[in-house]
């Protein structure tokens, strides 16, 4: 995986899947997801995505990586890859030998008065059918939301 993974504090992670591995044999009680969010900012979209290990009833630690890439103005199509690249980070998990559930957490509303709602059946078939978790706005969502914030 290219994307360089760092905690909160800016610590560097040096290999995401060896980190993840270590973490969760750490705290065997975690639950893990991801999720992407983006915004434009200037003349470029900007996505942070995160790997976030939820403590029950205890917190969370996350992961975060930004990229900033060429604009994309039209709305569905960047959260289409806000999409694709939690996914991405799951499956590179998965195939690095992390067997734990994994829950993605999408920003999209399920209201039909957000443009969002439109992605929702595509992508959760695609998720699903992967053999993820997905989490949409109206659940309780960890790692897009923590990647709002980070933006």
């Amino acid at each position: 995986m290219d994307a360089q993974y760092r905690k909160l504090n800016g610590t560097p992670v040096p290999h995401l899947a060896n980190y993840a591995k270590s973490y969760l044999r750490a705290h065997p009680e975690v639950s893990l997801s991801v999720g992407t969010d983006s915004q434009n900012i200037g003349g470029s979209s900007v996505y942070a995505t995160v790997v976030a290990f939820r403590h029950p009833g205890k917190g969370v630690h996350y992961l975060l990586t930004k990229k900033r890439e060429p604009i994309i103005s039209d709305i569905i199509t960047r959260l289409f890859k806000e999409a694709e690249d939690s996914i991405n980070v799951a499956e590179y998990l998965r195939d690095q030998g992390i067997y734990q559930p994994i829950t993605i957490d999408v920003d999209y509303n399920e209201s039909e008065e957000h443009r969002s709602h439109k992605l929702i059946p595509m992508v959760k078939g695609w998720i699903l059918g992967l053999g993820y978790q997905m989490n949409t706005k109206q659940n309780i969502q960890v790692a897009s939301i923590a990647a709002d914030h980070l933006l």
